[in-house]
């Protein structure tokens, strides 16, 4: 399969899984007595298989500018250092719609201000208790445009105007960014907000207008290919803060605050003297996340660069970031004609008490790996939905993939773990001769770098916490 196409159903069937996934850790009942059959002509067992290799990889192959009406564009906007995980910098890239199509400013018009507004998306990654975390930003031009339907990476750098920058460096609390924001007696909705060098812009803006204006086609387009975009991002890379805030690209609303883009307030001869609004649009704008991440100094450099057969300690991230890489083998010791029950991928989370302020991830996810027999039709190497995913149009599958958190106790120990459900993806390696299950684990594709997580691999010397696969199966007794 095309990994591109692979990787945009995925990203359609995970965002969405993103918003209802319970957060936190619930109890679980290892072996549940509905597995088991309800007469007593069958015998029950399970096996643990603990031949599992992990290996933790960079990951950043994942795309930031998907557009689709309903599923929410969140940015990461701004830099942080994490003591293990390293530093990460992020910028939005984004096109800008007029107010309306073919828009031009009457004549009358005096233009006051320009600010560029990015809603607050109500997640910040990192140290949140800080209340005199600063981030500094700062918003320049595209001097390239970005296509609608174009595939852009973290890795994507496109040019920008630094020699005009649209406005200076301003430095913003960031624990403060979660507060509303009072304009004329009236509260809006929290927001970045940053005002702009009204001339530079404006020279920009009108230029657009009128190449909208005169177009005998669509006039909305017209404007966006006149107007490159906007790219807001740290006023200085080299300088990283104890969080990064997440925005919000796609409408929350319909009021100035609520809508990412620029906002140009006015007054004139006339009693027309509503602010107009350029906005990001879901249907006609292209955007885009670069996501730089850097581990070269840091612990997390250690895993990655791993030269262990199997490693005890394993880590995951949302992507860009690290990733889990396993190989389950044990598949053929499994008894022939057996029913297989439930098959289930334990990973458990190591230094609970070390994710105060870096959270773990709420959902972790498999993708197999193929082995160039299995499945049929996919070169080896190559990325594939595991049988329990399906069908991909769906979130039912989740009832049994799971991925989430869960509480295991062992004795008195209990022990936070992620469990992934893949009876099917088991049963149908097993049928296709396959000795060994190739994976790779994945955070949400949401809140792009977000979030992390050291876990207990499949060399870890305590049994309870290394990355195992429990099948339980059934067979007639004789």
């Amino acid at each position: 399969m095309n990994r591109s196409l692979f990787q945009f159903k995925a990203v359609i069937a995970l965002a969405f899984a993103f918003v209802i996934v319970n957060s936190g850790c619930r109890e679980n009942t290892l072996i549940s007595s509905k597995l088991s059959p309800a007469n007593d002509t069958a015998r029950v067992k399970a096996d643990t298989l603990y031949t599992c290799v992990t290996h933790t990889f960079f990951d950043d192959y994942i795309f930031t500018s998907l557009n689709l009406n309903g599923l929410p564009i969140y940015q990461a906007v701004g830099g942080l250092t994490d003591s293990f995980f390293g530093t990460m910098s992020g910028a939005t890239y984004f096109q800008i719609n007029p107010p309306s199509p073919g828009f031009t400013f009457d004549t009358s018009y005096i233009i006051d201000s320009v600010v560029l507004v990015l809603p607050y998306g109500n997640f910040t990654f990192g140290d949140t208790s800080d209340i005199t975390a600063q981030q500094a930003y700062q918003v320049f031009y595209m001097n390239d445009s970005i296509g609608y339907n174009s595939t852009y990476y973290p890795s994507t750098q496109k040019p920008i105007d630094y020699a005009n920058p649209l406005s200076g460096a301003v430095s913003v609390n960031v624990y403060h960014l979660k507060d509303s924001i009072g304009i004329g007696g009236v509260n809006y909705r929290p927001a970045l907000r940053i005002k702009l060098n009204k001339n530079s812009v404006m020279a920009r803006l009108n230029n657009a207008l009128y190449e909208g204006s005169m177009s005998s086609a669509d006039k909305t387009l017209a404007f966006v290919n006149a107007f490159n975009g906007i790219c807001v991002k740290p006023a200085d890379t080299r300088v990283f803060s104890k969080a990064v805030p997440y925005f919000r690209l796609d409408p929350l609303g319909t009021d100035i605050m609520s809508q990412a883009g620029l906002v140009v307030f006015h007054h004139g001869s006339n009693s027309d003297t509503a602010p107009r609004v350029f906005s990001f649009s879901q249907t006609d704008c292209a955007h885009y996340n670069s996501i730089v991440k850097s581990y070269s100094r840091y612990p997390a450099n250690q895993l990655f660069h791993s030269v262990q057969a199997n490693d005890n300690v394993i880590a995951i991230q949302n992507k860009p970031g690290a990733s889990i890489d396993i190989k389950i083998s044990g598949l053929k010791s499994i008894p022939k004609g057996v029913i297989i029950n439930q098959a289930q991928l334990q990973i458990s989370m190591l230094g609970g008490s070390s994710y105060h302020n870096f959270a773990a991830p709420d959902q972790i996810y498999p993708v197999g790996i193929a082995n160039g027999t299995y499945p049929a039709g996919v070169a080896a190497g190559a990325e594939y939905s595991i049988e329990d995913r399906k069908p991909e149009t769906s979130l039912s599958p989740y009832a049994i993939l799971d991925g989430g958190q869960h509480t295991i106790t062992y004795g008195t120990t209990p022990i936070t773990t992620y469990t992934i459900g893949m009876p099917r993806e088991v049963i149908a390696s097993i049928a296709a001769g396959n000795d060994t299950l190739h994976l790779h684990l994945h955070g949400t594709q949401v809140l792009y770098g977000a979030y992390r997580m050291l876990a207990a691999g499949g060399n870890y010397p305590d049994k309870n916490y290394k990355t195992k696969l429990i099948v339980v199966y059934s067979s007639l007794k004789n």
